[in-house]
């Protein structure tokens, strides 16, 4: 893999690493501008809302910086605005919660990546996305559940299901390792890498 190293601070560096993937995680303090060096065949969702515009533009910056590989490939979307390169083999997957996107990339595997700031009213939604068994492990455990909404996210993204339950479809084992084990229901088995940062917790699942 090439990655290019930023001397400057917005780059945040993870402890998240393995030899089959790739990410590069962002913290926004420039203008619009400074992102857009990705290459014109890239595309882009028409978004009004300009600080969303601006975290789409960036993700996508993060994943331009993965490989230079990149530069030839065509970037679209499907019809959920899951963005993938078009006849390729590479995997895939962004995340964006401002100020901070994301990015991820794997040729072996399907993957996905998250990012989720603390908040949501967190304990209260916990019993939607979490099974039985997850919620009276984690329910009292506010940073936990946070890291699991977003271990969810992450297996959602590379899975690729639509509809996929949250709830009754994805199980996480626990947090006591890391990667963490997590599963399906169809019994596909899945590795969950984490790490809590002050700001956010981030995710990237490998299935």
């Amino acid at each position: 893999f090439y990655v290019q190293i930023f001397p400057f601070m917005p780059q945040i560096f993870s402890k998240i690493s393995a030899d089959n993937f790739q990410i590069l995680v962002w913290k926004i303090e420039e203008p619009f501008a400074f992102f857009e060096t990705f290459p014109a065949s890239w595309s882009t969702p028409t978004i009004e809302n300009p600080i969303k515009k601006l975290e789409s533009i960036a993700a996508r910056y993060c994943l331009h910086q993965l490989s230079p590989e990149f530069e030839s490939l065509v970037l679209v979307q499907n019809d959920r605005n899951r963005p993938y390169f078009q006849n390729s083999e590479w995997h895939i997957s962004l995340t964006h919660s401002y100020p901070y996107v994301a990015a991820a990339c794997s040729r072996q595997n399907r993957i996905g990546i998250d990012l989720e700031k603390p908040g949501r009213n967190i304990e209260k939604i916990a019993p939607r996305f979490l099974c039985p068994t997850e919620l009276t492990k984690w329910k009292d455990a506010s940073n936990v559940l946070t890291l699991a909404w977003s271990a969810k996210e992450s297996i959602y993204k590379a899975v690729g299901k639509p509809g996929l339950s949250f709830q009754k479809e994805i199980e996480i084992i626990d947090f006591d390792q890391n990667p963490s084990k997590a599963q399906l229901t169809t019994g596909e088995k899945i590795e969950v890498f984490w790490e809590e940062f002050t700001e956010f917790s981030l995710t990237v699942a490998l299935l």
